[in-house]
């Protein structure tokens, strides 16, 4: 028997030891998510030690101290959850705003994208919203996301996230290509000429026993995937379509490209013209800016040039449509939001994490335009390729692994085309009020001036187009029009060029209309925490309607004090501490009403600064557990090859053994 009794019960007192003193850091970990900072590791490890010692050295006290230390702990666990619980069904925004309809009701809707998870990238909180008006929406995933999981789980996560979100199963087409797609020389998919496979291993569309893709069995073509895109379109005929634009993955390129194509078919070949708009399921969302927790939400940041993949200046940031989002998927706490629901059913893609990124006051998409009068028309060039000019593409590649470096799909003349001209003829006369030019992306090819001119004689120059491919509009009112030239006059770089010609028979016509309530920063109100004098101005975001706050009839319902009124362009809103209300702005179509609340702080509330704490440090274990894995994968890998050098030199002294045996004894 040693000095601290027998060898049991020395392990018996290490192991209540080591107990107390998991209980003083879990203790310790607890109270730093209460005091909203965690406590020097230097203490926390001292506390721990000192109850290590105290365990130890106290044999009959130490029952009691693990006992104390376990109720602490459990007390402190079980306030902090009922604390959160509280906390999370009350950060939940207000949904109060009922004046979308004009934008969001009785409309068929189409979302394609490229991967399960992206249609929470493209347009989650605005889904949302089109069904709360009633709305029937769809969903078209181009591949099934089988690179490095299964296809079976991706799709099922797709139909369980939808659910989350309000989406039948009837309204979920999956066309079933491979992620990934690559033929024997390496093209991807997008620019191979031949069917290929993908990376886990197929080569003919497929979907799920019990909801079969789109078309079954189809090979794994690029016109195979650009004909599915559009009939797919063509057979639900949806009143509007979201689309995915170039992100930097080969698979959203080629759902991107091949969608606009597929559009560009239909509107030269029907007479079925959808409002279409555009945007970003990485650069906008999936790896955008980490800012959800903020007393009020913040809006989608400009990502500047890392917008589109390649050619990102065809977007301009100041010509973006921001769709309000569903204040219903929206809160200050992400555990009750609807969008965090249905991320965590895209467990294999560890959408979670990402949503924080996801989640903001607006949805951002480019609407493109689909009734120029040019799908129609005959148009021809002095040189080059004029056919790239109404394909709907605002640009092309050649190589969507390296597409910035490969950009085509643009007409140039060719060298010693002294006309650069292209013409735009009608079968019968039209009366244009606007035409559409858009440049060469690039930055090195500028057109400085081009000439239009009309068959009856009228011309008129454009000047500078914007640059970097973005659109030029010239207004003109020319009735009667057979055909229109336009003549490259004035250029800047080797070869002037355009991407797309549009004409239009009258002004823009927005389709849709909303008005939203927005602060100094441009951010969307929906809950909102008033600045903490009490008064603050907003303006109005109007889309297809007008933004003058004079236009609308302001009303305020709630606490005694409140009050609201229109100063010039401004709302004016005033909420005493303590009180809140609900504004409402409407023209009578176009209205939106947000919840105004004042804490005379800006502080974050409690519970977002404890969720803040808890979601670092889970983010801390996760990494921990990625490095575990990581080693694991390293020592599996090490431990596979030295295991496969052993048998490689057992097999050679087998048969060293046996050439000897067959020399010696002649066996």
């Amino acid at each position: 028997m040693g000095v601290y009794g027998t060898k049991k019960s020395v392990m018996r007192r290490i192991g209540a030891a080591a107990l107390f003193a998991l209980e003083i850091w879990l203790a310790a970990w607890l109270a730093g998510v209460f005091m909203h900072t965690a406590l020097p590791a230097w203490l926390t490890a001292a506390a721990a030690a000192a109850g290590f010692a105290a365990a130890f050295f106290l044999p009959g006290v130490s029952g009691r101290l693990c006992r104390w230390g376990g109720a602490a702990c459990a007390l402190l666990a079980v306030s902090l959850g009922v604390m959160m619980m509280i906390y999370t069904r009350s950060a939940a925004y207000c949904e109060v705003d009922n004046g979308k309809a004009a934008l969001y009701a009785d409309k068929k809707v189409m979302v394609v994208v490229p991967h399960q998870d992206d249609e929470i990238n493209l347009a989650g909180g605005v889904m949302e919203e089109y069904i709360r008006y009633g709305s029937e929406v769809y969903v078209v995933y181009v591949t099934n996301g089988d690179y490095r999981v299964p296809a079976k789980q991706r799709l099922k996560e797709a139909i369980n996230a939808l659910a989350a979100l309000g989406v039948d199963e009837e309204h979920i087409i999956f066309l079933g290509y491979g992620d990934g797609c690559r033929d024997d020389d390496g093209n991807a998919l997008y620019n191979s000429s031949a069917s290929v496979g993908s990376l886990s291993g197929h080569a003919y569309t497929y979907a799920l026993a019990d909801h079969p893709p789109f078309r079954e069995g189809r090979l794994y073509t690029r016109q195979n995937v650009l004909e599915d895109i559009r009939d797919v379109i063509l057979a639900h005929r949806p009143d509007v379509i979201y689309g995915v634009d170039c992100d930097l993955h080969q698979d959203h390129q080629l759902a991107a490209l091949l969608f606009d194509r597929a559009v560009g078919e239909i509107l030269r070949d029907t007479d079925y013209k959808p409002l279409v708009y555009k945007g970003f399921a990485y650069s906008t969302a999936f790896k955008a800016t980490d800012d959800f927790y903020r007393l009020n939400i913040k809006s989608t940041i400009d990502p500047g040039e890392s917008l589109r993949v390649f050619a990102p200046g065809v977007y301009d940031w100041s010509e973006r449509v921001r769709m309000p989002m569903s204040a219903g998927s929206l809160s200050r706490s992400m555990l009750s939001s609807r969008l965090f629901a249905a991320a965590l059913a895209h467990r294999s893609q560890d959408e979670a994490e990402k949503i924080f990124r996801v989640v903001n006051g607006d949805k951002v998409f480019w609407r493109r335009e689909t009734t120029s009068l040019c799908y129609a028309a005959q148009v021809t060039a002095s040189s080059g390729d004029a056919g790239v000019l109404t394909d709907f593409l605002l640009g092309d590649t050649s190589n969507v692994l390296d597409p910035a470096n490969n950009v085509t799909g643009i007409w140039h003349s060719e060298t010693g085309d002294g006309e650069r001209t292209v013409e735009v003829a009608f079968d019968t006369p039209q009366s244009i009020r606007r035409i559409k030019l858009y440049d060469d992306p690039s930055p090195r090819s500028n057109i400085l001036n081009a000439t239009i001119s009309f068959d009856n004689g009228d011309e008129i120059d454009t000047g500078a187009l914007s640059p970097l491919g973005s659109e030029t509009v010239i207004e003109v009112s020319e009735d009667s029009v057979r055909s229109f030239t336009v003549r490259i006059t004035e250029y800047e770089g080797d070869a002037p060029g355009l991407t797309e010609i549009e004409a239009y028979s009258g002004a823009f016509d927005a389709g849709v209309s909303f008005v939203k309530l927005m602060n100094g920063d441009g951010d969307f109100v929906y809950d909102y925490y008033i600045d903490p004098s009490g008064t603050e101005r907003f303006s109005l975001y109007a889309y297809g309607c007008s933004a003058s706050a004079e236009s609308y009839e302001i009303s305020c319902t709630g606490d005694e004090g409140c009050r609201t009124y229109a100063d010039g362009e401004s709302v004016v809103v005033q909420c005493p501490v303590g009180k809140s209300c609900e504004v409402t702005v409407t023209d009578g179509v176009n209205a939106d009403t947000a919840v105004f609340r004042s804490s005379g702080s800006d502080e974050l509330p409690y519970g977002m600064k404890a969720e803040i704490i808890l979601r670092e440090e889970w983010m801390k274990f996760c990494q921990v557990m990625n490095e575990i894995h990581d080693i694991e994968f390293i020592l599996d890998r090490a431990f596979a090859i030295k295991k496969a050098e052993l048998m490689d030199k057992l097999a050679y002294l087998r048969w060293g053994v046996r050439r000897v045996g067959e020399i010696v004894f002649g066996a």
